[in-house]
């Protein structure tokens, strides 16, 4: 995978982001004279001590926490005491999103390099009422990490995204044993990345024009839409050449798994006609968001890759175009190693594609890794703890079997071998096989994969590295078409 920081051209979503870490962001090396800045918030609810009238004297100034929901806010930003944003007595206002979290697209805030003041900061709903305020100075300025006025310093090419803590007063009854309570309502959101690809008949390779639509989504449904049409832009760059930054989306991150649907339509573009059409989509969710993080500060993208030799970086999402069944596996720890991992199948006709992605396996180690399956089509399963029956603490290949089955396919690399986890203990895995050559099982026995499993195996015990143990094992489920 790509890094972000080696594009050109930059496209930036604005994001109000609950509780989102403040980070500076590299962006392409042709977009460095601006800074772009955007806020997130940190809602604290301060609850009545009807006990501390000290407390309640200071609550006058600040809103009643409600369920309003939040619509856009006023800001002024200043700089070496000279208004640049909006000023204290004309805010200047930023939208957000219609009945989302995100701001619009903001052009004031793309900003010259500096140091700068965060002076005001006011949350409004809809109809204009306030519902959040960022204390500036006083005794509330103590229930908040950082109250205004608050420093910013940007840097040239960042994206700088910057928490700003907001209070409410939550009016409720104190209990009879007269505690004093805070209520913290946090929620975040987290970044997801594509680039894309276009690859003619000749098989040139092409800058792709493309936009995105993005919604919720639960229980195999599409719920909120969250982004729609949105659309990369391409550019020549100093050398003549077009490039194209990839296309960010800020995606809501509650407690728990959250799942977003994606659709890639591919426009026609500078050089080529492709005949507007959709060529990628399907559903994502946070856990496979995040594989994409790379470190703190770094952030890879999703690469697709259309009418093109090459495969997707990741294959996430599926292409409707192909006659071809997709499958995947969520992989998750055995024998308390702390592996885990992600696995994406697409069997077309004879042809099986894998991709496997693992962490938290034993470092620099090679990882033997097979779909296991039965030979009647019994459905797999990954063995439980109580699996282990000779009780050493620990599930062997013996004790796993009668769960999972056989191996049916080993997952090697072209050379033959299993692969190896780098020095973080991660490793990316991707090959492609004909069924049925050589001694390979045909398309018809390791059918219906739904009914397989994917074992990764390898762990040091006792000091002594076992490379058959099981140490992470998901069961492959195939993915249906999404239909409205």
């Amino acid at each position: 995978m790509k890094n972000f920081k080696t594009l050109m051209g930059t496209f930036v979503l604005f994001a109000f982001l609950f509780t989102s870490c403040s980070k500076e962001e590299n962006v392409p090396a042709n977009d460095t004279e601006k800074a772009t800045l955007s806020f997130g918030a940190i809602v604290n609810d301060l609850v009545n001590n009807s006990n501390k009238s000290s407390n309640k004297d200071h609550l006058g100034d600040f809103p009643v926490c409600s369920d309003a929901q939040p619509a856009y806010v006023m800001i002024a930003l200043s700089q070496d005491g000279n208004d640049v944003v909006g000023s204290m007595e004309a805010p200047f206002r930023v939208d957000l999103v219609q009945g989302q979290i995100f701001t619009e697209e903001t052009p004031e805030l793309e900003l010259e390099p500096g140091d700068y003041s965060l002076d005001h900061f006011m949350v409004y709903d809809a109809a204009g009422n306030v519902i959040w305020i960022a204390p500036t100075g006083g005794p509330m300025a103590e229930y908040v990490d950082n109250p205004l006025p608050m420093d910013i310093s940007l840097g040239a090419g960042v994206k700088k995204y910057v928490d700003v803590s907001v209070l409410c007063f939550d009016d409720r009854d104190v209990n009879e044993y007269g505690y004093l309570f805070f209520d913290i309502d946090t929620n975040e959101a987290i970044e997801f990345c594509i680039f894309g690809n276009f690859c003619d008949e000749t098989g040139r390779h092409y800058t792709a024009e493309y936009s995105v639509d993005v919604w919720t989504y639960s229980n195999g449904t599409a719920g909120e839409q969250l982004y729609n049409n949105v659309m990369n832009s391409v550019e020549m760059d100093a050398n003549g050449d077009l490039a194209s930054a990839p296309v960010c989306f800020a995606l809501p991150d509650t407690e728990g798994m959250d799942e977003y649907y994606f659709e890639i339509t591919l426009l026609d573009g500078e050089g080529y006609n492709a005949s507007e059409r959709i060529v990628r989509a399907g559903v994502i969710t946070d856990e496979e968001v995040r594989m994409f993080f790379d470190g703190d500060d770094n952030l890879d993208y999703y690469h697709f890759r259309t009418g093109c030799d090459n495969d997707d970086n990741v294959p996430v999402f599926q292409d409707p175009e192909e006659d071809a069944n997709f499958y995947k596996a969520v992989i998750t720890e055995l024998n308390d190693s702390n592996a885990k991992g992600l696995a994406y199948l697409k069997l077309e006709d004879n042809r099986l594609y894998t991709t496997v992605l693992a962490s938290g396996t034993e470092a620099n180690m090679v990882h033997p890794q097979h779909i296991h399956g039965f030979e009647d089509d019994r459905n797999s399963v990954c063995p439980p703890a109580d699996a282990d029956t000779d009780g050493d603490g620990l599930i062997s290949l013996e004790e796993g079997g009668p769960f999972y089955g056989g191996v049916l396919l080993s997952l090697v690399e072209e050379d033959g071998d299993f692969p190896t986890a780098n020095t973080w203990g991660v490793y990316t895995y991707s090959q492609s096989f004909m069924l049925g050559e050589g001694d390979l099982v045909t398309a018809e026995e390791i059918d219906p994969l739904q009914n397989r499993a994917i074992v990764l195996h390898g762990m040091t015990v006792d000091g002594s590295y076992v490379a058959t143990l099981p140490i992470a094992c998901g069961q492959v489920q195939m993915i249906e078409p999404f239909t409205w």
